[in-house]
């Protein structure tokens, strides 16, 4: 009994200018994931918009190239990502898109489409973002704080109405929201909620909720080390001390079914299937 993929990873194509925020290149990932045992892995760097991001589509196109390679010469599945970030001002203006990388020419090439959220991204001056920041870390009892947490939560929602979502990353990292409430309409549309092996974004008690609700989760590693590829002490951890069913861990001793249309033919294309269009 094991994890049979990872779908949270990082690779130096996560970098600003000269200066790389993941160690490793996407084979180092790539056979880091087999040394691991795993089938699956998923290269999510981060989106256009953070500090580290993809330096844009061309960028993008090599990650995917490089993703090929990769699975050429070890024979794990790897699918081409992005770490696409929140905007949590969807939540109130509904002009503004949920998710700020993706316009639809993006979401077209993505093999795997992951949501979340990173603080100092997307607002429209430093003002506005370490604000936006100070308000949901450190300042967590100002006036209007049920308001933010109100529409943090849409804005989720919003994403995964809009989007092709197939996983939350880290979810209530840097930001707050009703987590709970996140991860049920999240279950409701078919969406699994991650359990991150490098941060812990949720309380005991929320995951105990979650998952007596049902939600489908899936354990990633967000490596940005080769070596911590397919390693995931926290999300092991919190499976034992929530006693979530092991049914409900996505890709435990299984290989998860995402619902988006990127995913399926994907993998259908790395199954040898015939694909349509």
């Amino acid at each position: 009994m094991a994890f049979l993929g990872d779908y949270h990873t990082h690779t130096t194509f996560s970098r600003r200018g000269a200066k790389k925020h993941a160690i490793g290149s996407v084979l180092d990932n790539a056979f880091a994931a087999k040394k691991a045992g795993l089938t699956e892995l998923a290269i999510t760097d981060h989106g256009f918009c953070h500090y580290y991001g993809i330096d844009g589509d061309k960028a993008f196109d090599k990650l995917k190239i490089a993703c090929m390679q990769a699975e050429a010469l070890t024979g794990v599945k790897i699918y081409a990502g992005l770490e696409n970030n929140l905007d949590p001002r969807s939540g109130k203006n509904k002009a503004l898109p949920a998710l700020m990388e993706c316009t639809p020419e993006t979401i077209a090439k993505l093999e795997i489409v992951q949501g979340g959220y990173h603080a100092m991204v997307g607002t429209p001056t430093i003002f506005r973002n370490m604000l936006f920041w100070a308000r949901n870390v450190i300042f967590k009892f100002l006036p209007g704080r049920k308001k933010l947490i109100a529409r943090n939560t849409e804005a989720y929602k919003r994403a995964i109405d809009e989007y092709p979502i197939d996983f939350i990353g880290h979810l209530n990292r840097g930001i707050l929201a009703d987590a709970v409430e996140v991860a049920k309409y999240a279950h409701s549309k078919g969406v699994y909620i991650e359990l991150n092996g490098r941060h812990k974004s949720l309380t005991k008690k929320q995951i105990k909720k979650m998952a007596a609700a049902g939600v489908q989760f899936i354990c990633n590693s967000d490596a940005h080390n080769p070596k911590d590829v397919g390693t995931m002490p926290i999300a092991v951890k919190l499976i034992k001390q929530c006693g979530i069913p092991y049914s409900q861990i996505a890709n435990w001793d299984r290989l998860p079914d995402f619902r988006s249309q990127n995913f399926i033919s994907a993998r259908r294309q790395k199954n040898g299937e015939v694909v349509d269009g």
